[in-house]
């Protein structure tokens, strides 16, 4: 079964997340993930903060199919992705996220989710979103190593899209009973990844109209300056499909 924080919402309805395995019998290269992660202050931040209900360390056991074979094989070993945890969270309502200044009278942010503005527009009933099956935020935690550079020590450049359309994947395939696939996609480029290098990678629907869900993303290093950020279309299926494993 996947990791989950016991503070896990009854309440939340909608396409469940799969869960993946236990810490050790996952197949990812680091032995125990979860604590890996937690070992570092900003990661361990990020899964403790109240907002995070389901934490789950991805399954990277090859499956007879092939299914999944690029995260679970290429993307999967001690030079490529060394480790994996995602984790869902809920977005705070606006009247929590500011704060009024007492010198100016001015509203100011407080506990920031990201620098990246455009994951957090969108939603409500005007772009489809089912309280019971609200837009969350996905995320994952990636340890990048060497291995997926172009230039020396940077990484791919496509690798930036790869990242972001699996976790963006994972945000639409909420929305999507049988699965969503790809078929538009952005990326804007906003810093080099020097790797081997952490970074968390974010995805959310802003809307959803019929069988289209529009989702938007970003990858964050450890300080939360934005790398890159994505935005994309994705179909709802009307049959069961993959679904994306970051």
């Amino acid at each position: 079964m996947a990791t989950q924080d016991e503070n896990q919402n009854p309440q939340r309805q909608g396409p469940a997340v799969k869960p993946d395995s236990a810490p050790e019998n996952h197949n990812q290269f680091v032995q125990d993930p979860l604590s890996h992660f937690r070992a570092m202050p900003f990661a361990a931040a990020l899964l403790s903060d109240p907002a995070v209900f389901e934490t789950i360390v991805p399954d990277r056991r090859p499956l007879a199919s092939g299914e999944s074979n690029f995260a679970r094989k290429v993307m999967n070993t001690g030079s490529t992705v060394r480790a994996c945890v995602s984790f869902l969270r809920t977005l705070q309502p606006p009247s929590a996220m500011v704060k009024r200044s007492k010198s100016s009278g001015e509203l100011i942010p407080m506990n920031e989710i990201t620098k990246s503005k455009a994951i957090l527009q969108g939603g409500g009933p005007q772009d489809g979103e089912d309280p019971k099956n609200p837009f969350l935020l996905c995320n994952a935690l990636l340890d990048l190593g060497e291995d997926l550079c172009s230039y020396a020590g940077m990484m791919h450049g496509g690798l930036f899209a790869v990242l972001m359309d699996e976790v963006m994947g994972t945000a639409a395939n909420f929305q999507a009973e049988h699965g969503a696939y790809t078929a538009q996609f952005n990326t804007n480029f906003r810093r080099p990844i020097k790797l081997p290098m952490v970074v968390l990678v974010r995805g959310r629907v802003v809307k959803k109209t019929g069988r289209k869900i529009m989702v938007r993303g970003c990858i964050e290093d450890k300080n939360g300056n934005i790398m890159a950020e994505g935005d994309g279309l994705f179909i709802q299926m009307d049959k069961k499909v993959g679904r994306s494993q970051l």
